[in-house]
């Protein structure tokens, strides 16, 4: 009975791990990327991006005029033959935000 709570507890704490580690970071060679590092850290860690894109809002004014701000950047980085890319939004060269993308 003992295992059984020990295996269910380690597998429960493995599975919460695991998401927290997911939402915000991924490793680059040996070197882990997170979210709040400067965008310096992940050119010299990772290399260039694939692709970089921009990301917008728009504002409309009290006059009905649309004004487009540019907002930050979404960067597609490829991590290598059958890894997921992973795209990290930067914001201010600071990034805010990491999700998996498709496989290479």
């Amino acid at each position: 009975m003992k295992k059984f709570i020990f295996g269910l507890v380690a597998a429960l704490m493995l599975t919460i791990s695991g998401y927290s580690w997911a939402d915000g970071s991924f490793r680059c060679g040996n070197s882990l990327i997170s979210v709040g590092d400067p965008s310096a850290i992940l050119l010299i860690k990772c290399g260039r991006p694939l692709t970089v894109d921009d990301t917008t809002r728009v504002i409309i004014d009290e006059y009905g005029h649309r004004q487009i701000i540019r907002t930050g950047e979404v960067w597609t980085m490829y991590m290598g033959h059958d890894h997921f890319m992973q795209l990290v939004t930067v914001q201010g060269g600071v990034i805010t935000h990491i999700v998996d993308g498709p496989r290479g």
